[in-house]
């Protein structure tokens, strides 16, 4: 986990986006934005293969202060229906 440099109060919140022909044949297209339960960290498991991407926000004052994205690749590109 990367130490946040922003004071406190702030608020983290994450995104989680699934999307492509997998996710829309499942219909589990995602994208919503959900408040840190208070770990700063998330952790969930999948229900198909391909690239997941999760996104998280710092947020101070009503504003982004802070932002970072990463992509989770789950399987090989070959399985995306497993």
């Amino acid at each position: 986990m990367t130490k946040l440099s922003v004071t406190e109060p702030y608020q983290i919140y994450w995104k989680v986006l699934n999307r492509g022909d997998v996710a829309r044949k499942r219909n589990m297209i995602r994208g919503q934005i959900v408040p840190d339960l208070g770990h700063e960290e998330l952790t969930e498991s999948t229900s198909f293969r391909g690239d997941h991407i999760v996104e998280c926000y710092c947020v101070k004052d009503g504003v982004v202060v802070a932002k970072d994205r990463i992509k989770v690749p789950i399987g090989s590109e070959g399985n995306e229906n497993d």
